[in-house]
């Protein structure tokens, strides 16, 4: 799966799971959830930031902005944005 994809998918079950606090630590969290070191992750976490399908609230926190949420939500916005392969 693009592991842009899947970080993105790692998040929305974050907010999915709780709206009023949706907010995952990437460095901890999200490495241990996609058995991946932060070196590797690192990088893109801040380029899905930079493209600004994350937002930023502290060191290495974040959680989907409201593009990422909606392109989140649809399935074929999601294939579009982030196909399978």
């Amino acid at each position: 799966m693009n592991l842009k994809r899947r970080i993105m998918l790692e998040y929305r079950k974050v907010h999915d799971g709780n709206p009023d606090v949706p907010f995952m630590h990437a460095r901890d969290e999200l490495a241990g959830k996609l058995g991946m070191e932060w070196a590797a992750l690192g990088p893109i976490v801040k380029e899905l930031e930079n493209a600004r399908w994350l937002h930023w609230k502290a060191q290495d926190l974040y959680k989907l902005s409201p593009r990422g949420l909606r392109v989140t939500g649809d399935a074929k916005e999601l294939d579009l944005e982030f196909p399978e392969a």
